[in-house]
């Protein structure tokens, strides 16, 4: 999943992902993240992750111009 800010000459997603298992969670932002590059995204900064106690979340901040 993702959310798309910006005006037209760049724009600026952060994909994320969650799950109970850390390997989980990342897989399935590698998998965003690819997908993502082959549309002309490019990684912005560092994976950012979080737990909350149950779950982790990962975000990736991407970038486009």
């Amino acid at each position: 999943m993702d959310k798309e800010l910006g005006n037209d000459n760049e724009k600026y997603i952060i994909v994320r992902s969650s799950s109970t298992v850390l390997a989980s969670a990342s897989n399935k932002l590698s998998t965003w993240v690819s997908i993502k590059i082959n549309e002309n995204w490019h990684p912005h900064g560092s994976p950012q992750i979080h737990n909350d106690g149950d779950k982790y979340f990962i975000i990736q901040a991407m970038i486009k111009n």
